[in-house]
C-alpha cells in the first residue's frame, strides 16, 4: 500500500501527528549526531581530518560568520568517516542514500514461530534525488551476524517518489532478543543502492512488559522519562538518540541501565553513576542545550567519563535543569547546593558545556556559598583571552575548533586553557582525558 501525496498532506494537518513528526525530526537529528560522534572516535586520522573539513563552514569561535550545522553536513559526515562508503555512481544509489526510514512499532517481540506484529515502514525522501522512471524498492532485515533477508519488494511509481513519502508493510523476523537492523535497497544488481541501516531491536515480552509499566504504581514526572520514550518508539517510531527499546525498558523497570542509575527527584529524573568503590568526590556534568544527560552518560562519551570517574574516585551526576528557577522547577545551582549539603565532606567538581558554561562565572559570583573544588568550561562561542576574574576557583577552559592536531595548552596556577581541533559538537568524548591531562601536569 502506498500513501498518496494528498493523504500525506491531510495526515500532517492532524496536530498530534504533526507533534510526533516534529519530535521525530529532533530525535533523528540528535541520533545522527550521536552516531557521528561514535564514528569519529573509531575513525582513522585520515578520516577524522576529512570530517573536520566538513565542519569548516560551520559557525564557531574561529568562524563566527559560519552557518549552523545543517542537513547537508550531517548527510556528508557518515560518508567521509566510513572507509567502506564509495562515491555515489548511480541514480539508484543516490536515491537510496536520500531515503530515511521510520519503523512503527520501532521494536518487535522475540518469538519462535508465527508471523509477528505487522510493521509499517515509512520511507521519506530527504533530498532532491529523484529518478525519472519507476523504482524497485526492497526492504531487508539485517540479522546480528550481518546476513540479510528480504522482507518485501515493490515497484514504486516515480510520481509517488516525487511526493516524498510512501509506506511499505512487512513482518518482523523470528528471533531471540537481539539487535537487528532494517535497510532499504533501491534497484537490482550491481548498480543498486543501499540506505543507512536503521536499528530495530527484538525484545523479550515487549508488549507484556510495556503493559506492566503502565499499570505499576508510579509518580508522574514532568519532562523526560524512559517510559515516555519507549511509548514514542513503539507507537510512532520516534527513536531515542541514545537508548533503544531494551535500554529504555531496563531503565524504566529497574531504574538503572548498566552502571547508570535514574534517581527520581521532584524536579524529574537525574542520571547518576555512583561508582563501584568508595568515592572521594562528586563530579557534576551539565550538558547545556547541546548534550543531554543520557548522551553524555550512555552515548559515545560514556566510557570516557566512567574511566575518568574510576581513576579519580568520583561519582558522576548528570544534571538537566534550567539555569534560572521557573514554574516551580529548581535551578541548576539549587540542585548543586543540595548535593553539597548531602555530602559536605566530599569535594564538588563541575563540568559545563556550551550555554551552561557561559552561565557559570556569573553564577559563581552570585553564589559564593557554593564551594566548588574545580570547574571545567567547554565552549566555542567565545575565544577568551584568559581567566574570568569572577571564577575564584581552580578552572580549566576547553575551547573548540582549533587548527592543530595536538591540543594547544596554556597552564597557569589554578588555571588551564586548551584549544582542541574538534568542533564543539564532537568535543564531549575528549573532555575527560583533557581534564586528566590537566590534573597530571599540575
Amino acid at each position: 500500500m502506498i500513501t498518496s501525496y494528498l493523504a500525506l498532506t491531510l495526515a500532517l494537518s492532524a496536530p498530534n501527528l504533526q507533534g510526533s513528526l516534529d519530535q521525530l525530526s529532533r530525535s533523528s537529528r540528535r541520533e545522527r549526531i550521536e552516531n557521528v560522534r561514535a564514528q569519529y572516535l573509531a575513525a582513522t586520522e585520515e578520516r577524522r581530518v576529512a570530517a573536520l573539513a566538513v565542519f569548516s563552514g560551520v559557525r564557531s569561535a574561529a568562524n563566527p560568520t559560519g552557518d549552523s550545522l545543517g542537513e547537508r553536513e550531517l548527510a556528508m559526515l557518515p560518508k567521509v568517516l566510513d572507509p567502506l562508503v564509495d562515491e555515489v555512481l548511480t541514480v539508484d544509489q543516490a536515491l537510496a542514500q536520500a531515503l530515511d526510514l521510520r519503523v512503527v512499532p520501532g521494536a518487535f517481540e522475540a518469538r519462535v514461530d508465527g508471523l509477528g506484529e505487522a510493521v509499517t515502514v515509512h520511507l521519506t525522501r530527504g533530498s532532491t534525488a529523484l529518478p525519472a522512471d519507476d523504482s524497485v524498492i526492497s526492504l531487508h532485515w539485517v540479522a546480528p551476524d550481518g546476513s540479510k533477508t528480504r522482507a518485501r519488494r515493490e515497484v514504486i511509481p516515480a510520481h509517488v517518489l516525487g511526493a516524498g513519502h510512501f509506506e511499505m508493510f512487512i513482518r518482523p523476523p523470528v528471533s531471540q532478543p537481539a539487535e537487528w537492523a532494517l535497510v532499504c535497497e533501491v534497484g537490482i544488481g550491481e548498480g543498486a543502492g543501499w540506505s543507512r541501516p536503521l536499528k530495530v531491536e527484538c525484545v523479550e515480552r515487549l508488549r507484556a512488559r510495556r503493559e506492566a509499566l503502565k499499570s505499576s504504581p508510579r509518580v508522574e514526572l514532568d519532562g523526560w522519562t524512559p517510559m515516555r520514550s519507549l511509548e514514542q518508539l513503539c507507537l510512532n517510531g520516534v527513536r531515542h538518540p541514545v537508548l533503544g527499546a531494551a535500554g529504555l525498558l531496563e531503565l524504566a523497570e529497574q531504574g538503572s541501565y548498566g552502571a547508570l542509575r535514574a534517581v527520581r527527584l521532584p524536579s524529574g529524573l537525574e542520571m547518576q553513576i555512583p561508582g563501584d568503590k568508595e568515592t572521594k568526590g562528586c563530579l557534576i556534568i551539565v550538558g547545556g542545550s547541546t548534550y543531554s544527560p543520557l548522551e553524555l552518560a550512555a552515548g559515545a562519551s560514556s566510557s570516557a567519563w566512567q574511566s575518568f570517574a574510576e581513576s579519580e574516585q568520583l561519582r558522576l551526576i548528570f544534571i538537566d535543569l534550567p539555569l534560572v528557577a521557573k514554574e516551580g522547577k529548581p535551578s541548576m545551582v539549587m540542585r548543586m547546593m543540595e548535593l553539597q549539603e548531602e555530602r559536605a565532606e566530599e569535594e564538588l567538581h563541575l563540568v559545563a558545556f556550551g550555554d551552561a558554561a557561559g552561565f557559570i562565572p556569573s553564577m559563581s559570583l552570585r553564589h559564593p556559598e557554593l564551594d566548588l573544588a574545580s570547574v571545567t568550561l567547554v565552549s566555542d562561542s567565545i575565544r577568551r583571552g584568559g581567566r574570568d576574574p569572577r571564577l575564584d576557583v581552580k578552572t580549566l577552559l576547553v575551547e573548540c575548533s582549533g587548527s592543530s592536531s595536538e591540543p594547544e595548552w596554556r597552564r597557569e596556577e589554578d588555571f588551564g586553557a586548551v584549544l582542541i581541533r574538534e568542533p564543539f559538537i564532537l568535543a564531549g568524548p575528549f573532555v575527560p582525558e583533557l581534564i586528566r591531562s590537566w590534573i597530571r601536569e599540575e
